[in-house]
């Protein structure tokens, strides 16, 4: 019985070992045409731009004929807005006001809210953090106008 378990891992070794490179040139391809899909339906580089809110829980793609989530990107200098084929929305980082941790957590990510003062309208957008929300923290923390809560309570929890 080891013996047969032992040949089939041998042998998925070998098989993975063989197609290694096929497998990193499908996983390039389906890289670059998810970006020139992204470019044409935002003018974007997707390269250059940050993801700040978490990707949609995995339904088997029923989350995007049900739920049209908006997608948050970043640069240097602005926060996009993206959603499924409607207009990418952009804002310049200067005119977010505010950025405060909620008490909401989804599978554990803390849900955050961002408030921006678009010529004297408010717009509040409620996000799920990412791996990126701290760098995208230190960018608002520029702005001298800007309140902006800590990603971690007392330093140490989120």
């Amino acid at each position: 019985m080891i013996f047969y378990i032992f040949v089939a891992l041998l042998s998925l070794i070998l098989i993975f070992l063989l197609c290694n490179k096929r497998i990193q040139s499908s996983i390039e391809y389906v890289k670059k045409q998810r970006a020139i899909e992204f470019k044409k339906r935002t003018n974007l580089d997707l390269y250059t731009l940050t993801r700040l809110s978490a990707p949609a829980p995995f339904n088997w793609g029923l989350e995007t004929f049900l739920f049209k989530r908006n997608v948050f990107y970043f640069d240097n200098d602005n926060l996009y807005i993206t959603k499924s084929n409607d207009p990418v929305t952009k804002y310049p980082l200067s005119i977010i006001t505010e950025v405060r941790r909620t008490n909401v957590m989804i599978n554990d990510r803390r849900v955050w809210k961002i408030i921006i003062n678009n010529s004297g309208k408010q717009i509040i957008y409620k996000i799920r953090s990412y791996r990126n929300f701290g760098v995208f923290l230190e960018k608002i923390k520029e702005n001298p106008n800007a309140s902006v809560d800590d990603q971690y309570i007392w330093g140490i929890f989120e």
